[in-house]
C-alpha cells in the first residue's frame, strides 16, 4: 500500500479508534521495501513466495501508552488452527469509521492451497484464516492489518477476497518469515525503538 510513494507524502497515525481523528500523527521519513533488501524470508534453499512487506520509520519514536502497545514479531511460526485477532478499518473506509476486530483461526495449508486451487497460489510466506464465530468478518480487513494474539504480531493481510466471496478465506503474509529482514532494519533505527 505504499508501493509508489514518497516517504514525505505520507503519515503514520497511531493510536485512535476512529479513521482520521485522534491519537498521535507522524511523519514518515523512510520506506524499506522487502523486495529491495535482497534477503530470503527464511533460512534454507530459496522457496517460491510472493512478499509484499515494507518497514516504515517515522520522524521521532511513538509515545507508549495503554493506546498504542509494542507487539513483538512473532518469530515462532503459525500453527493451523491456531486462533488471533485481525484488526482494520473496514470497508467501506469514511473517516471517522471506528476500528474493528475480527477473531479468526488459521487453516491448515493444504485446506487453504485446495480452496485457491486454479485461482491464485498460496506461497510459503502466506496463510488462510477463517472468521472463529458467525459475528466475525475479516473479509472487512483491508490489507495490510495485522493479524495478533497474545501480544505477538504473527502478519498481515495480503489478499482479501471481501464480503462477497465468503468461500474464500483471507489470506495472510507471515511475520515469522522475515524476521531476518525486520532484525536488520530494526537495527538501522535502533534509536526510534524502546
Amino acid at each position: 500500500c505504499v508501493s509508489g510513494y514518497n516517504a514525505s507524502s505520507l503519515q503514520v497515525r497511531v493510536g485512535t479508534d476512529k479513521l482520521g481523528h485522534r491519537g498521535q500523527l507522524f511523519q514518515v521519513i523512510g520506506i524499506s521495501p522487502y523486495v529491495n533488501s535482497g534477503m530470503n524470508p527464511a533460512p534454507g534453499p530459496t522457496p517460491s513466495f510472493a512478499a509484499d512487506v515494507a518497514l516504515i520509520k517515522i520522524a521521532v519514536s511513538f509515545t507508549y501508552d495503554p493506546r498504542v502497545m509494542w507487539l513483538n514479531p512473532n518469530n515462532d511460526g503459525i500453527h493451523e488452527l491456531q486462533g488471533g485477532v485481525i484488526a482494520s478499518w473496514g470497508n467501506p473506509k469514511v473517516l471517522g469509521s471506528p476500528l474493528i476486530s475480527a477473531s479468526v483461526t488459521v487453516l491448515p495449508p493444504a485446506g487453504c492451497a485446495y480452496i485457491y486451487n486454479g485461482i491464485r497460489n498460496i506461497s510459503s510466506t502466506e496463510f488462510c484464516v477463517w472468521p472463529a464465530d458467525t459475528s466475525s468478518q475479516p473479509c472487512l480487513a483491508d490489507l495490510g492489518a495485522p493479524f495478533y494474539y497474545n501480544e505477538q504480531y504473527y502478519g498481515l493481510v495480503t489478499y482479501n477476497p471481501g464480503c462477497s466471496n465468503t468461500a474464500f478465506p483471507v489470506i495472510v503474509t507471515e511475520v515469522s518469515q522475515f524476521t531476518s529482514f525486520i532484525i536488520t532494519i530494526l537495527c538501522d533505527m535502533a534509536s526510534f525503538f524502546p
